[in-house]
């Protein structure tokens, strides 16, 4: 995404109703300093209104990030999560993008992790708000990335047969609250977090 992406985005948001739009992201609507605030990896996101310029921590977003908040606003539907997990390459039209998007997260995560197992993964998972989720690889972990769009993260360690091998997932409903590009830059977002010294 990028600064088109972002204008785009803000004229699919031109005319909506904040206050509804609001309910539907789980977000938190301010009428007086008219301005949507919800938290995201946890940090703390707000988006303007209508101009819809969007900060992070009291910081202008990159224009991808304010991008993908601002579709989110436009788009969601308000579904909530099921907890069924599904993959990038389920999602809408993702086909062709699965290889790169495997590269850029979990394979990256593997490379920045691989050394100290998934115990250094799960404090920097923790950082961010992820929970221990159970069933899944040798160690895997919930993380909310967006009040209504979680995320999985899914780790195997290397044994004698196999690499160590990272895989992130996505809600059944993710489709309903983000576009497909919005996913992978969720994807790519948390895979930086977490690979930060100070995630």
């Amino acid at each position: 995404m990028s600064g088109e992406a972002l204008r785009v985005a803000r004229e699919a948001a031109s005319g909506l109703d904040p206050a509804r739009a609001a309910d539907r992201i789980g977000a938190q609507w301010d009428e007086e300093k008219l301005e949507f605030r919800l938290p995201i990896f946890g940090s703390l996101a707000s988006v303007a209104f209508p101009s819809y310029e969007v900060a992070i921590d009291g910081h202008p977003a990159p224009p991808h990030l304010a991008a993908l908040l601002v579709y989110h606003l436009s788009l969601s539907d308000g579904s909530v999560p099921t907890g069924e997990w599904i993959s990038f390459a389920s999602l809408p039209d993702a086909a062709f993008y699965v290889t790169a998007f495997r590269g850029y997260t979990g394979a990256m995560l593997v490379r920045r992790f691989a050394a100290t197992h998934e115990v250094v993964l799960g404090e920097a998972v923790e950082r961010v708000g992820g929970e221990k989720l159970a069933g899944f690889g040798d160690r895997a972990w919930r993380i909310p990335a967006l009040p209504r769009v979680p995320l999985a993260l899914l780790w195997w360690n290397a044994s004698e047969e196999f690499d160590a091998r990272a895989e992130l997932l996505f809600d059944s409903t993710a489709a309903r609250h983000l576009t497909t590009d919005g996913c992978a830059v969720l994807g790519s977002w948390l895979t930086s977090l977490l690979s930060r010294g100070d995630a």
